[in-house]
């Protein structure tokens, strides 16, 4: 009885092949570490979004009224 987790000789093979690579060379799969924001660009992120979000309001306000 095949169930669905039944794999052929080529699938197999190929697989192999795949993990030698990956054994062989650790470095692919090791990303670089993320670089976190420093203080000064959360600030700006935060002061742009301040001055976006007024100035979407005024607009809002300024379309309602007219």
């Amino acid at each position: 009885m095949l169930g669905e987790h039944t794999f052929t000789l080529p699938q197999l093979d190929q697989t192999r092949i795949d993990f030698a690579v990956i054994e062989s060379k650790p470095e692919i799969i090791q990303a670089p570490p993320a670089r976190l924001p420093t203080r000064r660009e959360m600030a700006q992120t935060v002061l742009l979004a301040t001055v976006a979000g007024a100035a979407l309001v005024l607009v809002g306000v300024e379309a309602l009224f007219r």
